[in-house]
């Protein structure tokens, strides 16, 4: 697979005088040079390089100077994700594929231990977004401007709205709209039919599934922080990436010719 640059066709020279067409023919002779010694490189350094692309999406992203991310140590942030504006992000957390944690009116805290899922949203559009220690958001799942105990979890794709208060050991069960301003009292549940005390599997499915994301935080951090050598070389390795040729597409050699008689 040869995959240095194509050799380019430039446009054709400027008839307007003399010295147009010689500034043109030096221009093509320095442009022709540089692809020449950016072959040259991909060949020493590997093929692989020339591959290599700028992404303008970053993981965590300041808007203005005094409104930049502060994500502390041991804590996840996938690739796909995105923290944006004035948000602390408590040590060992995890943000993870395709979800959103963004404070560009006020700011959001989160503590420790605390998993935002994938294709969640932590806004803070219209007030300050606090969430404790050893929180769940599970995927999907929308906070908009309200406050989170310790140790609560947020159902799959659930809301929880603007002012709502969910105290500690509370919880909100799976595809739920939590009210503005309605406060969750601690070890209570806000389902489908109102408030109610949380039973133990309930309980007990939360705090395993908080526990399996922060023991698979390792294993996706360090393959998220794999180097373009390393990528490229596991690609390579994938069977989809490898296609298989019909060395007889027109059937003469392994089909068994008609009988004649």
């Amino acid at each position: 697979l040869n995959l240095s640059p194509p050799a380019r066709r430039f446009p054709p020279p400027p008839a307007e005088s003399a010295m147009s067409r010689a500034v043109w023919q030096v221009g093509q002779m320095v442009r022709e040079t540089g692809i020449a010694l950016e072959r040259l490189g991909c060949r020493l350094q590997g093929n692989y390089t020339f591959l290599e692309q700028l992404s303008r999406h970053r993981e965590v992203m300041a808007l203005v100077s005094h409104k930049k991310p502060v994500v502390n140590q041991g804590c996840f942030v996938a690739p796909s994700a995105l923290v944006v504006g004035k948000v602390e992000i408590g040590a060992g957390s995890s943000v993870w594929y395709g979800a959103c944690v963004k404070a560009d009116g006020s700011e959001v805290k989160i503590g420790t231990g605390t998993a935002v899922q994938e294709g969640a949203v932590v806004t803070a559009d219209a007030g300050n977004v606090t969430i404790g220690n050893s929180v769940l958001i599970a995927a999907g799942a929308i906070i908009y401007s309200a406050t989170l105990g310790d140790n609560v979890s947020v159902g799959l794709n659930a809301i929880v709205n603007k002012g709502a208060v969910v105290e500690e050991g509370g919880a909100v069960a799976d595809g739920v709209n939590v009210p503005a301003g309605t406060t969750i009292p601690a070890g209570k549940i806000f389902a489908a039919g109102g408030l109610r005390d949380m039973t133990v599997a309930e309980k007990t499915s939360a705090a395993a599934a908080l526990t399996a994301a922060g023991a698979a935080m390792t294993a996706h951090s360090s393959a998220s922080n794999a180097t373009f050598a390393t990528i490229a070389a596991e690609k390579d390795s994938y069977v989809w990436n490898t296609p298989k040729l019909d060395e007889d597409p027109l059937g003469l050699i392994t089909e068994k010719p008609p009988a004649l008689w």
